[in-house]
């Protein structure tokens, strides 16, 4: 499972120290090369975030995940690679709409160990 898989949910969980929160995961490997790869990138990024507000906004986190019901809802992208300015604005932008809607939205970068 990874941004590739767009209609997949990736993984989720309610951390330890927030049980008010339920976070989903999307784990993203890709690079930021050039343009072009920046382009295909921030729209599999783009739609596999669409996919992840379908869900919860349809209510199928509800079903699908138990004890999702009232907790709220954080998409966070595990990304592989540090962002670039495109990918930050991206971040940015799709934070603040998301906000608007109740959903958290939050870029983290898993460096390897």
């Amino acid at each position: 499972m990874s941004i590739t898989d767009t209609n997949i949910i990736d993984m989720w969980g309610v951390p330890k120290w927030d049980n008010n929160k339920i976070v989903l995961g999307i784990s993203d490997h890709l690079g930021w090369a050039d343009k072009t790869e920046q382009g295909e990138h921030l729209q599999l990024l783009q739609d596999k975030i669409n996919k992840y507000v379908a869900f919860i906004e349809s209510g199928e986190i509800y079903t699908e995940i138990p004890g999702a019901l009232g907790k709220s809802p954080i998409i966070r992208v595990l990304g592989k690679h540090e962002l670039t300015e495109q990918g930050e604005l991206f971040i940015d932008r799709a934070t603040e709409m998301l906000k608007e809607a109740g959903i958290g939205l939050e870029f983290v970068l898993k460096e390897e160990e």
